[in-house]
């Protein structure tokens, strides 16, 4: 029987809650990793059971500290928000950084991704820049999908395609009661999408629950095994510019911070925070570790 060491975390909490942000589990035994074939990386990512499951490898580029392979439960991905910045965390928890060191290079499928830990819990990444892509004019399928009315939508913008890293399907509704409304349908949404270049959409309004955050989301993502994410960092990047792009927020300026607050409607509150920085997109939260053990083949 083997044994593989990992450590679980939760990713983009809100520290006014005991219970939230992202969960992930990190293998971080690069040595131990080796072990497992891409099956078993899959099998273990399925029995977790999270969003995503992270396993470190030797990294194949010399300027980063490891190679990071991302599980759903359906498939591997090669860049996710907030397995990225567990990982991180997880990194520096394990001492494979020195004590003094405030950033980290990781090497993901979409290429190396800098990491900054900016103080006990708190980490960011800079993503690629915003990428536009494919607007969605009409609303029928997705309400349709959705289960809202089409009375719901904003007038404008359109729904669009955004990416920085990974391409995600934005969409503005009108009220924070029209974002709780939703009920996604795993087919609809698959069914509809199956042409385009994502299946991952990404509902919003700028009604929250805080006074403290910009804009509520939930993000819906049935063709990587998960109907509703509690925090998706990497959504957070396209959905910040998006709102810079068509001034959704009224007095914000490029480069303030805009916060995220996602994950109630499934009881896992969650927190995060773009901004736009002179080296790109910048996605940041909190990190707590909250379980140590060994995973048993």
């Amino acid at each position: 029987m083997r044994q593989v060491p990992f450590a679980q975390t939760s990713v983009f909490v809100d520290p006014r809650y005991r219970f939230g942000g992202n969960q992930l589990a990190t293998f971080w035994d690069a040595s131990a990793n080796s072990t497992l074939n891409e099956e078993e990386m899959l099998g273990i990512a399925r029995e977790m059971n999270f969003s995503e499951t992270t396993f470190l490898e030797s990294p194949r580029n010399a300027s980063c500290t490891a190679r990071v392979r991302i599980f759903t439960p359906a498939k591997e991905i090669p860049f996710a928000g907030h397995p990225t910045l567990g990982t991180a965390f997880v990194i520096k928890h394990k001492n494979m950084l020195d004590l003094l060191d405030t950033q980290t290079l990781l090497e993901l499928g979409v290429g190396s991704v800098r990491v900054s830990f900016d103080g006990p819990q708190n980490v960011s990444m800079i993503q690629p820049e915003a990428v536009f892509k494919k607007r969605l004019q009409s609303p029928d399928w997705l309400a349709e999908a959705l289960s809202i009315d089409l009375s719901d939508f904003c007038e404008e913008p359109d729904a669009q395609i955004v990416s920085t890293g990974l391409p995600f399907v934005l969409v503005p509704l009108k009220s924070l009661e029209a974002v709780r409304a939703c009920r996604p349908s795993s087919e609809r949404i698959l069914s509809a999408l199956a042409r385009e270049e994502s299946q991952e959409v990404l509902v919003f309004s700028p009604e929250t629950e805080h006074e403290d955050s910009h804009v509520h989301a939930r993000m819906f993502a049935p063709g990587v095994g998960v109907l509703e994410d509690p925090a998706t960092g990497s959504a957070a990047g396209p959905l910040g510019a998006y709102i810079e792009k068509y001034s959704i927020l009224s007095g914000h300026s490029k480069g303030s911070a805009i916060t995220i607050e996602q994950g109630f409607e499934i009881k896992r509150p969650s927190r995060l925070v773009y901004r736009h920085s002179t080296d790109g997109p910048v996605v940041s939260g909190e990190v707590r570790l909250t379980a140590e053990g060994r995973f048993f083949i």
